[in-house]
């Protein structure tokens, strides 16, 4: 990197003398940034709420019927507000995955399409978040599950991730019919991030098992079921169906593959929503994003016989660059206003501009601190 203050493009030592007066050769004058100039260690994490309008918590949520329904075969978007209403915008979506396609809807037997789409989203994210040739889900304790419900946040909701540690989501029990049981009994589910020794890395990057517990109390230690796992890289939280049908009462169909199909997704969705219904507060579905800035700080240092004149056209007379007036030969008065950060092939990478201009002479040294964020 090399610095220019663009509105002082010549220095000093530009300066030559011509035959009874004075000039300038006319040239750039560049500094190169050494390295007690350059600090680029700073690492900052900038947390914020994760659903859209600033909003940490949801406590209501809506599917919409603009999805197709072969799209709904699949997952449904969750929205925070009604999708016809102003703002209203997908913040998750659900989703079933079976890996031998059971529960699928297998579309119009008419048009003989026959797909499985419980087969098709459990083997896109088992490539997803899991290493190559792994062909199961394995949760805590080590049980595995042919059968998985999935929360996507969209991409578009988090910056770097999800941030550990400061999610909490709500699951009310089901009944047999698929629909919220009159026991209004919740199951508050969260990350272990705190408790782990370690850091798992997979494919999927970090992944954290889900527990029983809530933010305000931590993990409830009596409650070992292996309830998931959570992809903070991806936004991912992947719940074990078993655990799902054995503390939640999902009861899972896994029949074959009809023409109608079980709807599982949908189970999740009536879980979520239902659990935001029971109680305003507990039943929510909390949770963050964060974002790890890196910060590069540049020490532009301007020393007393640099950066004294400027490239102004009315700082000269006539097209010999020779300066209009005697006195601002020896005495001349610039202002720094911006600086420009250059690469080594000197093109223009970046401009820093000043709150406000600061004099240069020769009697005058200016240090600049340049802060770069990416």
């Amino acid at each position: 990197m090399a610095i220019l203050p663009t509105n002082m493009i010549m220095s000093s030592l530009d300066r030559t003398t011509t035959t009874g007066n004075s000039g300038f050769n006319g040239g750039l004058s560049f500094k190169t940034f050494d390295a007690s100039a350059i600090n680029n260690y700073q690492r900052q994490v900038v947390t914020a709420p994760l659903w859209s309008g600033g909003q940490a918590s949801l406590r209501n949520i809506y599917t919409s019927s603009a999805q197709s329904v072969n799209e709904k075969r699949y997952y449904y978007d969750v929205y925070n507000s009604q999708s016809n209403v102003q703002g209203a915008a997908v913040q998750f979506s659900v989703a079933y995955g079976d890996l031998n396609g059971s529960g699928s809807s297998t579309g119009s037997t008419g048009t003989n399409v026959y797909d499985y789409p419980t087969k098709a989203i459990y083997s896109q994210y088992r490539q997803l978040l899991l290493e190559p040739n792994v062909p199961l889900f394995t949760f805590e304790n080590g049980e595995t599950s042919e059968y998985v419900y999935v929360i996507n946040v969209n991409r578009s909701r988090y910056k770097d991730r999800i941030d550990t540690n400061t999610w909490q989501l709500s699951l009310a029990e089901l009944n047999t019919t698929g629909a919220v049981s009159s026991s209004n009994k919740i199951v508050t589910l969260i990350d272990d991030a705190t408790a782990s020794t370690t850091e798992l890395a997979t494919q999927g990057g970090r992944v954290f098992n889900i527990r029983s517990g809530s933010l305000l109390n931590g993990i409830y230690t009596a409650d070992t079921t292996p309830w998931g796992l959570f992809y903070p890289d991806n936004g991912i939280i992947v719940l074990n169906g078993k655990a799902l049908d054995t503390s939640a009462s999902f009861a899972t169909h896994r029949s074959p593959a009809t023409a109608s199909g079980d709807d599982s997704a949908k189970k999740l969705f009536t879980a979520i929503s239902g659990a935001m219904t029971i109680s305003s507060t507990t039943g929510s579905f909390t949770a963050k994003t964060s974002e790890m800035y890196a910060s590069t700080y540049y020490f532009a240092r301007l020393n007393n016989d640099e950066f004294n004149y400027t490239s102004n056209p009315s700082f000269y007379s006539g097209s010999t660059n020779i300066v209009k007036w005697a006195g601002m030969y020896d005495n001349p008065r610039t202002y720094v206003t911006s600086i420009g950060l250059y690469n080594d092939n000197f093109e223009l990478l970046a401009v820093a501009k000043l709150n406000q201009p600061i004099a240069k002479t020769f009697d005058k040294e200016v240090s600049i601190k340049i802060k770069l964020d990416f």
